[in-house]
């Protein structure tokens, strides 16, 4: 039976006598009633404050919150069904808690952003323990701060392509949010755009397009997530004081999935993450005209990879200390050849191709590690030669050109002091 009640302590002004003679003729009125009265007239008609419970079975949206209330189900059994139009569950109050309910089936229309739950210009929405499937979007957030979305599975329509599903989660100028502890399938993104002081924390993301993705965003922190099979991992374009630490991104999809994508803006700390199987572990671009160091990628595990680092256009403002970079089939790549390398921090890296000695045994090799581009790599700053990449006559003229070089190599990156041992505590595990 479906059953309203009072949080304690909340709105005292309603007397306890019709409470408890609302609750009586509540809790005589049978599930099958509910044909006579939609769910929306249960929510419209329970106090402020109060708590609307449904039991198992199907009801309908859409319905619209405009009270601080809590809607709360008993997990998959309890299902909202938005007969796959518009929106399902429309919050428009501060205060309201959505848990342990199943949302099913919104509208496909992504000019009217038709999702599971929309929260607009409201505070303190708790949306918890909910399973949504078959929702264009999954939840978004729009001009509202100081929520919580936790702890719940959701899912897009199924599609193919994966740029027509919708969001899993969407933020747009939200600020001081919590994202922690969700699982998202077969869905696009965690976006956030314009949206500050947000937390994305110990996520699963599989098989999206976008893991997540910051759009003009300050002070995102980005903890502990798992993501796997997507098309890219990370994506950070204008934002800044990102910290990104503690992840798993594993295997991207298509020839150029990437694990962390930079495009210009502020500081970012990245540390502690494992970056392994894609195109490219990181993509890099930024503009000759940005001042002060810019990102610091430290501590992680960068291996299985066919590019290491990929820099669009120049190599400046990058502190890279305290990395493992292993078994990639190459380390350094930049796209235009005759931009300059300068203003970077490059230390204490674990390079596995380093060919140098540690003749005092203090750990860091005698000389620096130089990454050079030879013959055989010329194919970075001309995608034409790319066809003829690991063939064997460019190798041939690579082995040559070591030997006797008949040309002055481009230097892209130095490590004026690499590790001869892996470093101990790089990657997500921190061990």
């Amino acid at each position: 039976m479906l059953s309203i009640s009072n949080r304690p302590g909340n709105f005292e002004n309603i007397t306890a006598g019709l409470f408890f003679g609302l609750c009586i003729l509540l809790a005589v009125l049978p599930q099958a009633a509910m044909g006579a009265r939609s769910l929306q007239d249960v929510i419209d008609k329970a106090p402020a404050g109060s708590s609307v419970e449904l039991p198992a079975g199907r009801f309908y949206g859409p319905v619209t919150i405009r009270k601080p209330l809590v809607l709360k189900g008993r997990g998959s059994t309890s299902v909202i069904d938005g007969n796959g139009s518009g929106t399902i569950i429309t919050v428009l109050s501060s205060d309201v808690t959505i848990e342990d309910l199943a949302i099913r089936n919104s509208g496909k229309q992504r000019y009217s952003l038709d999702a599971a739950i929309f929260v607009g210009g409201a505070k303190r929405v708790r949306i918890h323990g909910c399973s949504i499937e078959n929702a264009l979007f999954g939840v978004i957030l729009s001009r509202s701060d100081g929520c919580a979305i936790r702890d719940n599975n959701i899912s897009s329509y199924k599609e193919d392509v994966v740029d027509n599903r919708g969001d899993g989660i969407r933020l747009w100028l939200s600020d001081a949010n919590i994202i922690e502890g969700n699982r998202i399938s077969e869905s696009r993104d965690i976006s956030l755009m314009r949206s500050n002081h947000n937390v994305i924390e110990s996520n699963t993301i599989v098989q999206g397009r976008y893991g997540i993705y910051l759009q003009m965003c300050e002070d995102a922190s980005v903890n502990g997530n798992e993501i796997v099979s997507n098309y890219v991992g990370i994506l950070s374009s204008g934002s800044k004081d990102a910290k990104i630490a503690g992840n798993s991104i594993i295997k991207t999809h298509l020839a150029t999935g990437v694990g962390i994508v930079i495009r210009g803006g502020g500081k970012h700390e990245i540390f502690h993450n494992t970056i392994m199987r894609h195109a490219q572990a990181f993509y890099i671009d930024t503009s000759a005209a940005e001042r002060g160091m810019k990102r610091y990628i430290e501590y992680n595990r960068i291996s299985l990879n066919n590019e290491a680092f990929h820099f669009h256009a120049i190599i400046k403002n990058n502190t890279i200390r305290n990395n493992d970079i292993t078994d990639n089939l190459t380390d350094v790549v930049k796209n235009i050849r005759h931009t300059k390398s300068y203003d970077n921090d490059i230390s204490l890296n674990y390079w596995d191709n380093y060919r140098g000695f540690d003749m005092d045994g203090d750990g860091i090799g005698d000389t620096p590690h130089n990454v050079l581009v030879y013959a055989d790599k010329l194919w970075q700053f001309d995608h034409h030669l790319k066809f003829f990449y690991a063939t064997p006559l460019l190798s041939i003229i690579d082995f040559i050109e070591r030997l006797a070089p008949f040309s002055e190599p481009v230097l892209l990156m130095r490590d004026a002091s690499p590790r001869i041992s892996p470093v101990k505590n790089a990657g997500a595990s921190g061990e």
